[in-house]
């Protein structure tokens, strides 16, 4: 199935205002694509089982010139097919809207095969609902050949979801043996998260060693700009490396929550999660925002600190509503989630303000470190040893005589017994402290 969102003329339907969900679905479909010339509806107890809205409004909106029809909220096969069988025009919610933004964002194989699960696994019930109403044989371009090619379609996507949840799974794998082989080397992985548009992309970007370690997230002002993990060197003496991933979204469906797990994973299994919210939205909506996103990292048993980061300061330069923004969001939080906010720092990314207290937060997250002094035999093939200390301890000094190097850095404690158990195998030795 193509994208729907190409550009294309369509309205934007509701059932009850929110104005806080037609804002955000809006800009949802601007970054799907698609051109939104009208938003009309209703104001009633629950969506049509048939049109979403009533018979006589679907009506209405089936005469606009437009070439599609957009729900605010998710719609049911049924109401899917009723919808556009009745105008003629084609049909999306919320998660096609969203998924529509997925697919255009996916760059790498793994993105682009959770995007492609998450896509056949919401295409399944609609063709079968399809299939219910006997009409796909009648429907031009869409399923043409009967009801044995709509059987054939039918079972190629569910073989196509198999092969695809198990490369996912190969994948899923390997990035796990690649974050263990960081532990055990002393690599501390900080991660971006947060709602989606909230300067999480423009943060990881801020806090990069430097572009030449690879491409930077890119920073398009559009939703779900990053689908794909992307990890760095972080600035800072630890050598910490940092990701950025997919954004968070209220109310998606549990089935493509958990399609994305194992991009989310490197969320849930981060020694410090930053936690983005911009604070430059109205206060109720930060705070949602930042319940829901603490919700999805309680359920993906986060194991790691979470640092909150009101991003977007520079919009507030009052100091007076800075401090009671950090009142009323913590306020605005149950005693559970309260207590899964380990720190707070107020940041703009886009003018560097309060990056090195964001940095200095993180460095207080994770475990203390010792001075270690060490003297070893230099090039004597020490150049590894060496690598490996300048990679995975903060060196403080170093020095070079009488063929020894002399080395003073700051090392977690489990590590320094390692590094000195090197040194002496080498034919070094730890110097006294101080």
């Amino acid at each position: 199935m193509e994208p729907f969102g190409t550009g294309q003329r369509a309205v934007l339907i509701w059932i009850t205002p929110d104005r806080p969900r037609l804002d955000e679905m809006s800009e949802l479909c601007r970054s799907a694509g698609y051109d939104i010339v009208e938003q009309t509806g209703q104001s009633r107890d629950g969506p049509d089982p048939h049109y979403y809205v009533g018979p006589g409004k679907i009506d209405e909106i089936g005469a606009l010139d437009v070439d599609h029809i957009i729900t605010t909220g998710d719609l049911t096969p049924s109401q899917t097919y009723c919808i556009s069988h009745r105008t003629g025009k084609r049909t999306a919610d919320r998660t096609r809207v969203i998924l529509d933004i997925f697919r255009r964002n996916a760059i790498g194989p793994e993105a682009r095969m959770q995007v492609e699960i998450a896509d056949l696994r919401y295409q399944l019930p609609i063709l079968k609902e399809y299939i219910h109403q006997g009409t796909l044989s009648e429907r031009p371009g869409f399923m043409a050949g009967g009801e044995y090619a709509v059987n054939y379609y039918h079972d190629m996507i569910r073989k196509r979801m198999t092969s695809l949840k198990r490369k996912l799974e190969e994948e899923r794998s390997r990035r796990g043996h690649k974050r263990a082989l960081r532990r055990r080397k002393g690599a501390y992985l900080v991660s971006v998260a947060g709602y989606t548009n909230a300067g999480k992309s423009s943060l990881f970007n801020a806090l990069m060693m430097s572009r030449s370690d690879g491409k930077a997230s890119d920073v398009g002002g559009q939703m779900f700009t990053t689908i794909s993990t992307t990890t760095r060197r972080m600035k800072g003496g630890r050598g910490c490396l940092i990701s950025d991933t997919v954004g968070f979204i209220r109310d998606l469906p549990p089935w493509l929550v958990e399609g994305f797990m194992s991009t989310l994973e490197e969320i849930f299994e981060a020694d410090v999660v930053v936690l983005v919210l911009d604070a430059s939205e109205p206060l109720q909506i930060v705070s949602r925002k930042l319940s829901d996103s603490l919700e999805i990292l309680r359920k993906g048993g986060t194991r790691g600190h979470i640092l909150l980061a009101l991003n977007k300061m520079d919009l507030i330069p009052d100091p007076v509503k800075e401090s009671e923004l950090r009142e009323g969001i913590m306020d605005g939080l149950s005693d559970t989630e309260r207590s899964m906010v380990n720190a707070t720092v107020s940041i703009s990314a886009r003018n560097g303000t309060g990056l090195d207290e964001l940095l200095e937060r993180i460095e207080e997250l994770l475990p203390p470190l010792m001075k270690v002094g060490l003297m070893l035999p230099f090039p004597g093939n020490n150049e590894e040893l060496v690598a490996s200390l300048r990679k995975y301890s903060y060196i403080v000094d170093e020095g070079y005589s009488n063929g020894f190097l002399t080395i003073t850095a700051m090392m977690e404690d489990r590590w320094a017994g390692h590094f000195i158990k090197r040194v002496k195998e080498a034919g070094g030795k730890a110097l006294p402290e101080g």
